[in-house]
């Protein structure tokens, strides 16, 4: 989902609510729990008003940190997959908290946050991997116009008569939530299931969304919400319904990954090789028989 109009503008009637200060975080054995702020805080008034995302950062196994994003109390989103199938997690986390960041650390890759302005950095023993930076994650009120070009209001079941002869209209306004991670130079982004155009990803705009439309199009039928990149990690989005992922195609040094609704989930899944990567990718998932 594209909420921009160009680099500086939201497209028309698109609202945003940025997460931009953690104003509580309490930490467990596996993570913190973080409450972010979409305004400044700078006195109890300012705690008025606005949206506040609950942020947890946690390991459910080495050497894989997540992120889950939620706003408001709200049922899963349906059908609820678990993780785990069938190997155990590895849990292996370190979690520290100084004057500048909260950090949480596992098997080789470490998560920094810092407070305000509110940012995650991700980290190998070596080099940062990548980052969501002030104003990555938000809220988006989006105008329903804008979302008629997703995939799942231009199935059959949202536009065929025959299939669905009384579909439910589209409520005037949609909420999504966005994460953006940052794109280095010359990082190249591969996977997100069977896709037929160019095997490197950057510079699409692709829907994890299954659809018999035939080879050759922008539509597929094994789309997986998982790409890895050629700076040693992976990214999972752990989300049952429609992803949409914008690989350098909305702010070319972002991937930004958007869903509609009040929750999202992903993973940074860090590996010294490809091999390794797809090993926790598929202990998080699950392995054929």
């Amino acid at each position: 989902m594209k909420f921009n109009d160009g680099f500086w503008l939201l497209k028309h009637g698109v609202k945003p609510y940025y997460g931009l200060q953690v104003v509580q975080a309490t930490k467990d054995e596996a993570g913190y729990n973080l409450q972010v702020s979409t305004r400044p805080i700078r006195h109890r008034g300012d705690t008025l008003g606005g949206p506040v995302l609950s942020v947890r950062v946690h390991s459910p196994t080495q050497g894989v940190i997540g992120v889950k994003i939620d706003h408001f109390a709200h049922v899963e989103p349906f059908p609820n997959i678990p993780l785990f199938p069938d190997a155990q997690a590895v849990p292996d986390v370190s979690i520290k908290r100084d004057e500048f960041k909260l950090s949480l650390a596992s098997g080789g890759l470490t998560a920094e946050i810092t407070e305000n302005p509110y940012t995650i950095t991700f980290k190998s023993p070596t080099r940062t991997l990548t980052f969501a930076g002030e104003k990555h994650q938000a809220l988006y009120d989006v105008p329903s116009k804008w979302t008629m070009e997703s995939a799942s209001n231009t199935s059959c079941l949202a536009t065929d008569p025959g299939s669905n002869p009384a579909p439910t209209p589209l409520p005037p306004v949609i909420r999504y939530i966005n994460s953006e991670l940052n794109l280095s130079p010359g990082e190249l982004v591969y996977g997100l299931g069977e896709q037929f155009g160019a095997l490197v990803k950057n510079g699409q705009a692709i829907k994890v969304w299954n659809q018999d439309g035939g080879t050759s199009s922008e539509q597929a039928y094994k789309c997986v919400p998982f790409y890895i990149t050629n700076r040693n990690y992976g990214v999972f989005i752990n989300h049952p319904g429609e992803v949409e992922v914008e690989v350098g195609s909305e702010k070319v040094s972002r991937v930004g990954v958007s869903v509609a609704g009040s929750s999202l989930e992903y993973f940074i899944i860090y590996g010294e090789t490809p091999l390794e990567i797809l090993e926790k990718y598929t202990r998080i998932t699950g392995r054929p028989a």
